[in-house]
């Protein structure tokens, strides 16, 4: 588990908002400023904006000595964010917001790109390893893969899009793919599409559900979910509904498949997919806590979420961390006494 030193320099007072594994011994976590635990923050009537709280990328490298196996970097301005791994031109994390900002850190290297946002028809939704390239997905059909840094490439042109029929039911929130010649973009209404490494053609979707994750799988299918945790499987035009006895109230953040399975989860639980069924994930009681975001890569599967972080390697759980017993420890500590800055009045100055 993380120090309590530790916990209080790099998440006490922050909401985990992504998680990114880019090797066995190198887990990422984007955390935003938690606003409700100022202590002026109910005195202001309103919320600020995500571009108003400063969002951390904390790094765990546990192939450091333990004095050094946390860190971070403070990102300002971003909106929504989320984050994955770019192998070439060399392997960074690459985060992402919402209106296109870039940052990526790695291999000797750390700080802002160009913006992307004038590329792009709609807003970065979702960023994906596919292969060993970093892909972008994003509204109103708009898919995209990083060349190097400050070079996108874009599919999008090759994807119609008519504004003013297509604004409401199209995509995408989500990708994923079994290669790059092979490849499927989600979102809006039932809205899919398919990459034969050559053209991009709309999928005969059998349901207009408002579609949020997609996972290509180690079994060759593909995994398709959204409101509700609603979820399809199949491949081309042939799919099938994801039979479940479970009462899911949110979409999946997340689907991955890791081992021999679909892992999926949001802020209120984890699931798999097994004989083509939705079922509460087995998995230990800390591991719960930890719902909300996933990653997997390098035979590791990286959990966490508001209320923590633990990861799975060789068939054993490890947790990393529970926000609520690290608190409390701060607390014993003397390294927390219950009370954060009033931000809102600096925000307002």
């Amino acid at each position: 588990m993380i120090s309590s030193a530790d916990f209080s320099k790099q998440l006490l007072g922050y909401n985990i908002v992504d998680c990114v594994v880019r090797s066995r011994d190198k887990f990422y976590f984007l955390a935003r400023e938690d606003y409700t635990q100022w202590t002026d923050w109910e005195d202001v009537g309103r919320y600020p904006d995500d571009t108003a709280l400063t969002l951390r990328v904390i790094s765990d490298f546990s192939f450091k000595p333990k004095d050094s196996q946390w860190g971070h970097a403070t990102l300002t301005g971003f909106d929504i964010a989320n984050a994955a791994v770019s192998l070439k031109p060399k392997e960074q994390l690459v985060v992402s917001s919402i209106s296109g900002q870039i940052y990526a850190v790695g291999s000797g290297e750390a700080g802002m790109e160009d913006s992307i946002l004038k590329q792009t028809r709609g807003g970065v939704f979702k960023l994906k390893t596919i292969s060993d390239k970093l892909y972008a997905a994003g509204g109103q059909r708009t898919v995209g893969f990083r060349e190097q840094k400050n070079n996108w490439h874009w599919h999008s042109e090759s994807i119609p899009f008519n504004k003013e029929q297509d604004s409401r039911i199209s995509g995408f929130d989500d990708l994923d793919g079994f290669d790059q010649d092979d490849m499927y973009a989600v979102g809006g209404m039932g809205d899919v599409w398919h990459f034969n490494g050559g053209l991009w053609r709309r999928v005969d979707f059998p349901s207009n559900l408002y579609l949020e994750t997609v996972c290509c799988g180690g079994d060759g299918r593909v995994y398709i979910s959204g409101y509700e945790g609603h979820t399809f499987v199949g491949r081309g035009d042939t799919w099938k509904k994801v039979k479940t006895k479970e009462h899911i109230s949110l979409a999946f953040k997340d689907m991955v498949w890791y081992e021999d399975r679909v892992w999926c989860t949001n802020d209120s639980g984890v699931w798999w997919i097994v004989g083509d069924k939705l079922v509460k994930a087995d998995i230990p009681a800390f591991a719960q806590i930890s719902a909300g975001y996933l990653s997997a890569r390098d035979g590791v599967l990286l959990l966490a979420g508001f209320y923590g972080a633990a990861y799975l390697e060789n068939g054993q759980w490890h947790q990393i961390f529970s926000y609520g017993e690290m608190v409390d420890r701060c607390k014993a500590e003397g390294l927390y006494d219950g009370v954060l800055q009033a931000r809102w009045h600096e925000l307002k100055d």
